[in-house]
């Protein structure tokens, strides 16, 4: 348990009092929301929901890991490491609970630790910034085309805010401008671009790496419409696929836990045209609970054995 929680941050008086801080911004963001929406009107709307909508979003949840498991394994592999499907998925399930309480937000770095003792620590690190950039730049290309599609100037103006936040950061690590942490940041950027050149020369492979994070996030997507369709509310799958990496993107800001409150408000005003302020309140709950909580709840008895802890 000690081991535990200075892995999780929860040890360091730093890293605590930041933790209070996003627990206390995020309850300070909900009560703004719930001062102009009605809770009795969010929590009905979520009971009258219908145990098929649930059941679908729950199947949807249990296809994330798989999927990531299989592009992180392919990742690993085209960096010259064999490590099992089995034991990619276990350290993604293990390490989801600490994750999403992490004051730090450290969840993916602790692949680096959970792979200590076969994989250096650089190599994991290089396929976890690869995995995340695949991410980023997946969810901002359907942003930017969505928005494009739908004329929506907000969603194309964030969108391509992202792509030139990346192409930002490579320059300034790629030319001589100093800058602070430069140095350590540089090893990881060197690592990345190490680790995108491999699977760069593999066509095959980079292909269905993108498949595969196309996959993962269409499937949030459909998630959220589905989700949606559960409310009441008719939102069209392509606006929900322009604007949710909107609400994402927002909710990466470091100022709560798990994005909660930041992500929930961007939705409410990115579907207002679509949804009540009630019914997307309430689907961005249930978002929070399929995307976050639910896969902790499973990952708790796959902590130990993810990280490797001697008992």
């Amino acid at each position: 348990m000690m081991e535990l929680s200075k892995l999780s941050g929860w040890r360091q008086r730093k890293t605590v009092v930041r933790g209070i801080v996003l627990f206390a911004l995020t309850a300070g963001i909900f009560l703004l929301l719930f001062r102009r929406i009605n809770l009795r009107l969010v929590l009905s709307t979520l009971k009258e929901i219908s145990p098929v909508y649930l059941g679908l979003a729950t199947l949807l949840t249990l296809s994330f890991p798989v999927i990531s498991a299989l592009r992180w394994q392919m990742i690993l592999r085209t960096m010259g490491h064999k490590v099992a499907f089995t034991r990619c998925l276990l350290i993604i399930v293990g390490v989801w609970p600490i994750s999403a309480i992490s004051p730090s937000r450290i969840g993916d770095l602790l692949k680096v630790y959970s792979l200590r003792q076969s994989v250096d620590a650089l190599t994991v690190t290089g396929s976890v910034i690869a995995e995340r950039t695949f991410d980023i730049i997946v969810l901002a290309s359907l942003a930017l085309f969505g928005g494009i599609f739908f004329r929506n100037t907000y969603i194309v103006s964030i969108s391509a805010a992202v792509f030139l936040l990346i192409i930002v950061g490579f320059l300034l690590i790629r030319i001589d401008f100093p800058f602070p942490g430069k140095k350590k940041i540089q090893v990881r950027i060197n690592e990345l671009f190490n680790s995108l050149r491999k699977i760069g020369k593999n066509s095959g492979v980079l292909i269905l790496i993108i498949l595969l994070t196309v996959v993962n996030w269409f499937s949030s997507i459909v998630q959220t419409k589905v989700l949606f369709e559960g409310v009441g509310a008719n939102v069209p799958l392509g606006f929900t696929l322009a604007a949710l990496p909107v609400a994402i993107f927002i909710g990466l800001l470091p100022i709560t836990i798990a994005g909660m409150g930041t992500r929930d408000a961007a939705m409410i005003s990115l579907f207002s045209a679509f949804a009540s302020s009630h019914e997307t309140l309430a689907v961005a709950l249930l978002y929070s609970f399929f995307g976050y909580w639910l896969m902790s709840i499973i990952g708790l008895p796959f902590i130990r054995k993810a990280l490797q802890f001697r008992r």
